[in-house]
């Protein structure tokens, strides 16, 4: 008896993937702190670094899709990791010069994976279980950013920060092995046209996108819950602190926001799969999400503990669980091969909503002083996009095709 199915060693193969594009972007946040001395910057330029990336991420996703359809999504995947690796190898030197060369060695790693994973998963999955098989693989974002945040502290105790940092390339090194025998399954029926590097190949994904209108609004969605994902957990721990948490307390419940978002993924997508279609699970999503945001101005310290840790929970589970079957939705209803370029264009859209909602926030914050405005809309914007799906899907019953 086998130990793995073929099926699930994929699915695991791809959550690796992912695990590798968060690690490595996440590894920058947490080696911040001690690399911005050496660098000579200030540590809270983490924030613009993480900014670019995703800015870089947008066009390289978006682009992926003339290479996918060239070299295969495996290939693609591997080339991915290689430039994680060159990315955190740049970092170590602590320059300003390959500090920028990271973020945009980072962005074209972190970019082409969603799109890449799209193609593979589909070939593994079916309508009964693709949401759940997608949610699986995007609790990968979460564990890189645990294993980062486990990995590097550890090791710069021992050695030092780049050494911490190094070490997450020993992820990249044994997802490069684990990819390379997948090819032979996965990188088959190539287009064999040479891949045409042009304006016109790098936004043809974000035109289809727009071409569709219930695929334009459905980007929209994801726009909106990506800026509403990021914007919490870029904020919580800070909110948490001005409402008289100490910052130990908060990095607890902001664990148990973490851990909502893996297991919240995972459970929502078991939901679409077997009782909800992916419409009404994204519209439950948005009105959690919403009622969860605006619970976090009735949070005080004198909560009970079990109580307090099981809304970050719910929190977490709703503002960071959509994106499994999210994705899922975008390759189900894809058209036949064309998974790999519908994905990179909604991407665009989705990595737009982190580039522009979490700086919002924060501006909105610095002028107010103040966390009401800032929550508050983002709770309206979570469950007006998720109030929309039944309407998108009721007025283009056509589908993404």
């Amino acid at each position: 008896m086998r130990f793995l199915t073929s099926e699930l060693k994929t699915t695991l193969a791809m959550t690796l993937t992912m695990a590798v594009g968060s690690s490595s972007i996440l590894a920058v946040a947490v080696s911040a702190p001690s690399a911005a001395l050496e660098i000579g910057v200030d540590a809270s330029y983490v924030g613009m670094f993480t900014g670019f990336v995703y800015l870089v991420a947008m066009f390289t996703g978006s682009f992926s899709a003339t290479y996918i359809a060239r070299y295969g999504p495996i290939r693609t995947l591997q080339v991915t990791v290689i430039f994680a690796i060159l990315g955190l190898i740049s970092f170590v030197f602590a320059t300003p010069l390959t500090t920028l060369a990271c973020a945009i060695l980072l962005g074209f790693a972190y970019g082409p994976i969603n799109p890449a994973n799209a193609p593979v998963l589909l070939k593994v999955t079916n309508s009964g279980n693709r949401a759940m098989v997608f949610s699986i693989k995007q609790s990968g974002v979460t564990l890189g950013g645990v294993t980062a945040a486990l990995v590097i502290p550890l090791v710069a105790v021992w050695l030092n920060w780049q050494a911490g940092v190094v070490a997450i390339c020993l992820l990249g090194l044994v997802t490069l092995i684990i990819l390379r025998p997948m090819r032979a399954k996965y990188d088959t029926g190539l287009d064999k046209a040479p891949v045409q590097v042009s304006i016109s190949a790098l936004l043809r994904p974000v035109a289809e996108v727009a071409r569709n209108p219930l695929l334009r609004g459905f980007s929209f969605i994801g726009f909106v819950y990506a800026g509403v994902q990021v914007s919490i957990a870029s904020f919580f721990v800070v909110f948490l602190v001005t409402k008289q948490f100490s910052l130990v307390a908060a990095g607890v419940c902001f664990f148990f926001v973490n851990l909502g978002g893996i297991l919240g993924r995972v459970l929502w997508g078991g939901l679409s799969d077997r009782w909800l279609t992916p419409k009404y699970t994204l519209t439950a999503i948005g009105f959690i999400s919403a009622i969860s945001i605006c619970g976090l101005f009735f949070i005080t310290t004198d909560w009970f503990k079990p109580l307090l840790y099981a809304f970050c929970f719910v929190l977490g589970g709703s503002t960071h669980g959509w994106n499994g079957v999210f994705l899922a939705e975008v390759a189900d209803q894809s058209p036949a091969g064309q998974s790999h370029r519908l994905t990179g264009g909604v991407q665009f859209v989705i990595y737009a909503g982190v580039a522009v909602l979490p700086p919002l926030v924060g501006l909105t914050i610095l002028n107010t002083d103040s966390y009401l405005l800032p929550f508050s809309s983002i709770a309206v914007c979570a469950l007006v996009a998720g109030l929309a799906l039944p309407w998108l899907y009721r007025n283009y019953p056509g589908g993404f095709r």
